[in-house]
């Protein structure tokens, strides 16, 4: 089953960029507390859940970051890419170019509606892109 993440707002993007990163290392790991086999196991479980695989091999996140500026967007992405072992879709993100400064009320009751439908349109795009929903 796959799981397809929203991380909205700076503390969401920032969230969610750790628990990538935890997940793609975890995913890797030949160490573990289990078998061989359990461990191999766990990790095309991780890798299916969270990661779908690009033609280049190169693991794509399933996720949206959606922020009202495009700063903590940004710094997500580029830190996703100089990682290494993964990367966000190149076009699972939404941004603007003024924020809401640090108003979450503003960003998420006058300035989010606004983008209602393009938003819904971006989540069922990509959960589209996943062979398992429940």
């Amino acid at each position: 089953m796959s799981v397809v993440t929203v991380q909205l707002g700076q503390c969401g993007n920032q969230i969610g960029g750790e628990l990538f990163d935890v997940v793609a290392n975890d995913s890797r790991t030949t160490q573990g507390l289990c078998t061989k086999k359990e461990n191999e196991s766990y990790q095309a479980c991780c890798q299916e859940r969270f990661f779908r695989e690009e033609q280049s091999g190169l693991q794509v996140a399933r996720a949206l970051l959606i922020d009202m500026e495009p700063k903590v967007i940004s710094q997500t992405l580029l830190k996703a890419v100089k990682a290494g072992k993964w990367k966000y879709g190149e076009k699972s993100y939404f941004c603007q170019k003024q924020g809401s400064g640090n108003n979450w009320a503003d960003g998420f009751c006058a300035r989010g509606p606004r983008h209602t439908d393009v938003l819904m349109n971006m989540i069922q795009h990509e959960v589209e892109k996943c062979e398992h929903m429940g």
